[in-house]
């Protein structure tokens, strides 16, 4: 034994029960994995001992000296050689047994060895009376077992584990490497091979083996499902996917290390070659269809990107999110900026600001996420940029950058409407065309303030609607028209502020004339009652529309004492002046 011969001795078996504990029924262990008497020096071995007991006591698997017959005798190993080193073994995966499954893992080095193993496997039961694990049984079995030189090994099993090539729907592609069919949605792989493996040396997490995409993107495997038999070998098996294969291309499954050191090992110890390929080859999937429809400026203070996703094309239920992607250098590089709702429909980008959008144009794409997928990023459009030179706002050089980011067809007759719009009380402005040169397809025109009311202004462009109806915005340029100054005319009048008028109708002191006012570029006046109420107010006083006896909405104020403030003010003469003062309204029966 251990390089010795053991022909000269007998195998002894033995099985054992404890009946006297009064523990009802009770059945010794059996070995159920074959005996394998043959393996190969250079191979990496784990050899099962695989035993059951039909009344689910626990089980403890133990190395034990051989033995000819009852009571002794026990065969000698050859000097140098154990019961717990038959062999000759690499110092690095000595000979070693788990005592929990009864896994003899061990690489042998030197062909031509025999040497014999015996194990015993211990049934124990739990006495809940005393709270200890008492022993019920046990049986043992020896085995013979020769170590052979690799050259005498079958050239199947020195191959190490490989993917069974006549497996129903397995294929070679040009390159010589398998390819199998798949259908959309499937959601489990499932591998074939020429010779048994080793369920020990597959890792349940899946970490055997790694899938990636079309596009080079790696898909989690959950985990993998053995079909081991008594012998704790397995002829295939299957990998769940964390989702299912969606998407039409070759996915690559490729062999590696697993979280347990190593890749599949073969019956006969022979491992799967790190990086093994197999194509899965999926068809009949949709095409995901989506993309920008447009990009716009919103309010000139952030971009809008408006998208839509095909729901024909990918089912809802496998839809993740949306990818925003911003190209500040005219789509030469892009960075991701904000995340949306595929189903929203649009999204925004507040991160360049008022500033930003005012200054420049943005490039904008989208990524689908479908399945945990990565899609592909679409092409791209960018927003409208519009400059214009304000140093005479009686012609105004307009220009802007064009729409047409991409050669979409929607746009190849594409047209611009500029618009000014004069500030409103809610800070917004009322937007007009700009008839005269416009609808355009160019992008510069010229513009005039000229005829314009004094008051704040902004400009901008939009496109006309597509034929998807879509409009798009660029930033506004804003801008003021001035108040025409006013010369003071060194004859007219002082300023004369009436303290009674008579509203009543009768053609006669009916309006507050204030003589002189309209001396002043200025002129500011507000009405108040006796309690300190605002009735009335004016910003650009004239005596052609001044203050006649009404409040604010019109309504007429009740004869009686009022209170009024005029402010006045000429820049160009850089004077200034505030009167206050009370008026009466008299209008008589």
């Amino acid at each position: 034994t251990g390089g010795a011969s053991s022909a000269g001795y007998g195998f002894y078996f033995e099985a054992e029960l404890n009946n006297r504990l009064g523990i009802g029924d009770n059945t010794s262990p059996s070995f159920n994995a074959d005996p394998i008497a043959y393996y190969c020096a250079g191979t990496f071995i784990n050899y099962s001992q695989n035993a059951s007991e039909p009344d689910g006591d626990s089980l403890r698997y133990e190395i034990i000296n051989p033995r000819e017959n009852i009571g002794g005798n026990v065969v000698p190993y050859a000097a140098g050689f154990s019961m717990n080193n038959p062999f000759t073994t690499d110092p690095a995966n000595p000979y070693n047994l788990d005592p929990q499954t009864g896994n003899i893992s061990f690489l042998p080095t030197v062909g031509g060895e025999v040497s014999v193993i015996a194990m015993r496997v211990d049934e124990y039961r739990f006495d809940s009376t005393y709270f200890f694990w008492e022993k019920v049984g046990s049986s043992n079995r020896e085995i013979q077992v020769v170590i052979g030189s690799p050259q005498f090994c079958q050239q199947t099993a020195a191959q190490g584990v490989k993917l069974d090539p006549n497996a129903p729907g397995v294929s070679l592609d040009a390159r010589g490497r398998q390819q199998k069919d798949y259908n959309c949605y499937d959601s489990t792989v499932t591998l074939r091979f020429t010779l048994p493996v080793e369920c020990v040396s597959v890792s349940p997490d899946g970490t055997d083996f790694r899938l990636t995409a079309p596009n080079g993107q790696p898909i989690p495997v959950k985990g993998i499902q053995t079909y081991c038999n008594n012998n704790n070998e397995t002829d295939s098996i299957t990998l769940k996917l964390y989702k299912p294969l969606i998407f039409n291309g070759d996915y690559f499954l490729y062999s590696k290390y697993g979280t347990d050191g190593n890749t599949l090992l073969n019956k006969c110890g022979k491992p799967m070659e790190e990086f093994d390929t197999i194509i899965l080859k999926v068809n009949n999937c949709l095409n995901p269809v989506y993309g920008v429809v447009g990009v716009t400026v919103d309010q000139d203070r952030r971009n809008r990107i408006d998208y839509f996703v095909d729901t024909n094309t990918v089912p809802t239920r496998f839809l993740n999110f949306i990818r925003i992607y911003r190209s500040e250098d005219s789509g030469s590089t892009y960075n991701l900026v904000n995340t949306g709702n595929p189903l929203l429909g649009y999204a925004f980008d507040g991160s360049p600001g008022q500033n930003g959008v005012d200054n420049q144009y943005y490039y904008y794409a989208i990524d689908l996420i479908a399945n945990g997928y990565a899609v592909g990023q679409t092409r791209a459009l960018h927003t409208i940029n519009l400059q214009a030179d304000l140093t005479n706002l009686a012609n105004v050089p307009v220009s802007w950058s064009s729409y047409a980011g991409v050669n979409y067809s929607d746009f190849a007759n594409l047209q611009y409407q500029l618009q000014f719009g004069e500030e409103n009380d809610t800070g917004g402005y009322d937007w007009q065309d700009v008839t005269t040169g416009f609808p355009t397809s160019d992008s510069t025109a010229t513009f005039s303030a000229v005829g314009q009311d004094p008051g704040n202004y902004a400009l901008r462009v939009i496109t006309l609607t597509d034929a998807n109806g879509y409009s798009s915005e660029s930033n506004w340029v804003i801008y003021g028209v001035p108040v025409d100054p006013i010369i003071p005319d060194p004859e007219a009048p002082p300023l004369t502020v009436p303290d009674v008028f008579t509203p009543n109708g009768d053609g006669l002191n009916d309006r507050w004339t204030i003589d002189g006012i309209e001396n002043w570029n200025s002129r500011k006046v507000a009405i108040f009652d006796r309690w300190g109420r605002k009735v009335w107010s004016s910003d650009k006083y004239t005596n052609d529309n001044p203050f006649e006896g009404k409040d604010s909405n019109g309504q007429d104020l009740a004869d009686g004492t009022y209170f009024y403030t005029i402010e006045l003010n000429n820049p160009m003469t850089y004077q200034s002046e505030t009167l206050s003062g009370s008026i009466n309204i008299m209008r008589g029966n």
